[in-house]
């Protein structure tokens, strides 16, 4: 998965990120595999990570193929197909670097090690957020189909960041891991609306003994 955001598009919003109190919650992934975390490569033609069931909050992993398609929006140019008509939603729920939500778990990716020298985790090369600790991305698995969680091979991402009310009350510190978890921590004012990244790339659903015979990646931090 290749996820690329406009920091433009969030600093506003990141620059009321701050730590918070502590606490932390989580579901227990399926098929008795502990919560995973990064990106593994399989041979030399795709990456797996990990991914969360949108509809029960139970753990699911996804297999980019190197060089598959991947579509960046920009005004005036139209989407292609199929992300066009044919695309399911990806939620990527973030969380500030104070956060303790994954305490009982790891996030499906760290990215504040980019930031400070690898001093932090960093395992995911994508969606790198200045005060993001890390993040989970909410898919909808095969099977299942809801007017605004599917299952696709062609994904468009949408980021939500907690608000300074959820930081302050704490519950940045829990763990969001199915879509009626997530509306509902925006309909409490914790966290934003979805920001459409306008990111458009495809994977597919993967069984999790696939993801822990790759190998996992490491990646370089900024310069």
């Amino acid at each position: 998965m290749k996820i690329r955001l406009s920091l433009g598009l969030l600093i506003g919003a990141l620059v009321v990120l701050a730590v918070g109190v502590l606490g932390a919650s989580g579901a227990p992934p399926a098929g008795g595999l502990p919560w995973q975390t990064g990106i593994r490569a399989v041979g030399n033609g795709a990456t797996i990570e990990p991914a969360v069931n949108l509809t029960d909050g139970t753990q699911t992993f996804l297999i980019t193929p190197n060089h598959s398609p991947v579509f960046d929006a920009s005004p005036g140019v139209p989407i292609p197909a199929p992300f066009k008509t044919h695309s399911a939603p990806l939620y990527l729920v973030t969380y500030p670097l104070g956060s303790t939500a994954d305490a009982n778990g790891p996030f499906n990716c760290y990215t504040a090690g980019f930031f400070d020298h690898l001093a932090s985790p960093y395992n995911c090369d994508h969606a790198q957020i200045p005060g993001i600790k890390g993040h989970d991305h909410l898919v909808g698995v095969p099977g299942s189909k809801t007017p605004d969680g599917d299952y696709d091979v062609a994904w468009h991402v949408w980021v939500t960041l907690f608000t300074p009310k959820g930081i302050q009350d704490g519950a940045s510190n829990t763990r969001i891991l199915t879509l009626a978890q997530l509306k509902a921590a925006q309909a409490a004012g914790d966290v934003t609306g979805f920001i459409d990244t306008g990111h458009y790339f495809e994977c597919a659903a993967v069984s999790g003994p696939v993801y822990t015979g790759g190998t996992p990646l490491t990646f370089p931090a900024l310069p």
